[in-house]
Formats: structure tokens, C-alpha cells, sequence
């Protein structure tokens, strides 16, 4: 029950709102601080101690511009946790907490889902197969669920690969992709494979399966010289997952990719959550800057920088999922944005430990090959 009057402070934060031309309530203030998950922190106790004894709370402005931007956006019967997210987004000071706790909803409900798949371990199992057994089951109830790429994106595939200005390149491209390399998977076989990798991390895939990936998810044409460095590679593309993580989440194998997010979500500075997040919400207007520009060098018979961003992204296959979501997601939710920036997150995070070992024809190709979105999220890599 709200109080039969507010507290000073709030009152002071209700009349800052209304000079700010928002109406907000006592209640309201308290239901904003309810727990779980509080979108408002309580207000600064000052003690002015003895002989006086006692304290008193003391609102500041950062929480006054806090209280206008909810009261301003709070729907009946909205998510909380977007709500957060949209507050944080803004840089406004929400409990640390609940941010964490609203991007590490996505990492738990996925926990919970697989949890569920995979039921307990039964008495004498190998673990290897129950985790097996449960990555099939999923990609049996996948496999006629296709991964959505747009007709604008094949059809910029195709116009690139039938380009008279390109015909010369593509036997350089042949060239640097020296081997058949390992078939393409089905699309049984990526979700199995894509479980897998989640259940397990770096214990459950190799560089030859994710070679495989690879070239099952490149577009424009059917050679793949990044698929072809993870086949000949003698380095570790998962070294990143091998330490264990700080955090972990229960009723998962120990090496699950999970808990490496679990991790992230719970360690990493806000300020880069906030750079993550911020990221995610340039995936679409990205994607199709790049799509119309690519578009019109096509239109002109002239190849130029955007049809080489196309391009390398597309047979290193880093771009590719980008471009989908960008274009699948004009206007995300946030759930959507945020999905979307853990991803990056994760990412960026491999990457940079990548970076930390390369040689210097690694540390260029890193350079060459990181997109636009995720490059401001990645130390070490040279400014453009």
C-alpha cells in the first residue's frame, strides 16, 4: 500500500514531473520500485547523526528524469522488462540489477528450453549421449523450419555472381578456397550441429564442423576461402571457450556456451552493455544502406567499395546473418534488439581474444572482414 503521503523526496519527484508536464502518483513510485527487478532506485538516505538522530531521503535530478521518462512510457499491461532496457537505452540510471536481469532473460528462457528437451540424466546414461539424444530430438522438430533469407538478398547474390565486371574475380576466389572442403549441412544438420554447440561449447564442435557451417550458410556462390582457412588452420577458432566461466547455469553441461553468456551478462561493464545494445540497433538501417548501395553499383555494372563489403562478408560468411536481421527486423522489439546485442556481445568477445594471438595476416584479415555494426565493439582493430 502506498503511504497516506509521500515522502519529501517524492514529493519533490512528483512535482519535477509535473513541471515536466507528466502526472505521476506516490503509487506509482512505489510500484516502480517493487522487487523483483526494481525500474526506479530508492531515493539517497542522508544521516545527519547524533544529537540529531534519524535520516531523510533526498531525490536527485537524474532520478527526477528517470521518473518523467517512465511515467511517459509506462503502458498498461507492458513488459517490465522492455521498459528497462528502453530506460537503459536512454542512459538513464536504472538499477543495475535489472538490467542485467533483463538481458540475461533471454540466456535463462534459452536454459530453460534446452533444460526442458533434454530432461534429467537418467541413472547409467553417458552423458554424451543424453546430450546427443536431446540435440536430435530438437533438430527433428526443426528440420522442416527454414532460416529465413530474403529475396533481396539472393537476388543480390545472384547479380553479383552473373556481373560481367566480375568474372575475372571469381577464379581468384577459386584459388583462395583450395579444397572441396567438407559437404554443407542440411538444414537438420545445422540446427543438430547449432545445439550441440550450445550444450557443449568448445566440447561438443570442432573447426571442420563449423567449416561446415560455414559454407551451409554462405550465398554468393559455392566457394567459401574463410570455410576453407578453418579446415587448414592449425589454431584454436574456440580458444575463447575453453577457460571456465565465472558463472554458470544449473541442469547444463559444464562446457556449454551458456554459461559463457550467463557470464557476460552478469560481468560486463554497463557502459558496454549500453554499446552492445546501441549496436543492435543499427543492424537494420546497416543492412539496407548496404543492400541499396550494393543495388546500385550492380545497376551501374560497376563493382565498387559496397560490392566488396558484400562480397568478403558473404564468402567469410561474418556478414550474412547480420544482413538477415538488419532486414528481417526494420523496427526490433526490444527482446528482438536485445537478442541481437548479446550476440554481438558474444562475438565481439571471441573476436577480440582471437585478435590477441593473431599474426599480422590474422589481425588483416579481422579488419578486412568484421562488419560495420560489430567494429566499434572490437579492441584492437585499426580505425577507419
Amino acid at each position: 500500500m502506498a503511504r497516506s503521503s509521500p515522502s519529501p523526496a517524492d514529493a519533490r519527484l512528483i512535482a519535477y514531473a509535473k513541471a515536466q508536464g507528466v502526472e505521476v502518483t506516490a503509487r506509482q513510485l512505489e510500484r516502480w520500485r517493487g522487487k523483483p527487478d526494481p525500474l526506479l532506485p530508492p531515493n539517497e538516505r542522508t544521516w545527519p547523526g547524533r544529537p540529531v538522530g534519524g535520516s531523510s531521503s533526498a531525490a536527485d535530478d537524474e532520478i527526477g528524469e528517470l521518473v518523467v521518462w517512465l511515467g511517459n512510457h509506462q503502458k498498461q499491461g507492458g513488459s517490465r522488462d522492455h521498459l528497462i532496457l528502453g530506460a537503459f537505452a536512454e542512459g538513464l540510471r536504472v538499477p543495475e540489477d535489472s538490467v542485467r536481469a533483463a538481458f540475461g532473460w533471454h540466456v535463462l528462457a534459452m536454459a530453460e528450453d534446452l533444460r526442458k528437451n533434454l530432461g534429467p540424466l537418467p541413472a547409467g546414461t553417458d552423458p554424451d549421449d543424453w546430450v546427443g539424444d536431446g540435440a536430435s530430438r530438437i533438430a527433428l522438430e526443426h528440420q522442416h523450419r527454414t532460416v529465413g533469407v530474403s529475396r533481396r538478398i539472393r537476388k543480390i547474390d545472384k547479380a553479383l555472381r552473373e556481373l560481367p565486371a566480375l568474372a575475372e574475380f571469381w577464379p581468384t576466389i577459386g584459388a583462395l578456397d583450395g579444397s572441396g572442403g567438407a559437404e554443407p549441412l542440411d538444414n537438420a544438420g545445422l540446427t543438430f550441429h547449432s545445439v550441440l554447440g550450445i550444450l557443449l561449447g568448445a566440447d561438443g564442435i570442432g573447426p571442420e564442423t563449423i567449416a561446415r557451417v560455414v559454407r551451409s550458410r554462405s550465398g554468393v556462390s559455392d566457394l567459401n576461402p574463410g570455410a576453407y582457412l578453418l579446415e587448414t588452420n592449425n589454431g584454436d577458432p574456440l580458444q575463447a571457450l575453453r577457460d571456465a566461466p565465472a558463472h554458470r547455469l544449473p541442469g547444463l553441461p559444464e562446457s556449454s556456451i551458456l554459461h559463457h553468456l550467463h557470464t557476460l551478462v552478469r560481468d560486463t561493464p554497463l557502459e558496454r552493455l549500453r554499446a552492445v545494445w546501441q549496436a543492435a540497433g543499427t543492424l537494420a538501417t546497416w543492412a539496407e544502406d548496404l543492400c541499396a548501395a550494393v543495388e546500385a553499383e550492380i545497376a551501374d555494372g560497376l563493382p565498387g567499395p559496397a560490392s566488396e563489403k558484400w562480397i568478403y562478408g558473404m564468402l567469410f560468411s561474418l556478414s550474412r546473418d547480420l544482413i538477415r536481421v538488419g532486414l528481417a527486423e526494420p523496427n526490433p522489439t526490444p527482446s528482438q534488439q536485445c537478442s541481437s546485442a548479446l550476440s554481438l556481445l558474444f562475438v565481439a568477445e571471441g573476436t577480440e581474444a582471437a585478435l590477441a594471438v593473431a599474426d599480422e595476416g590474422g589481425r588483416h584479415r579481422a579488419d578486412l572482414l568484421t562488419p560495420a555494426p560489430l567494429r566499434p565493439l572490437v579492441a584492437g582493430l585499426p580505425a577507419r
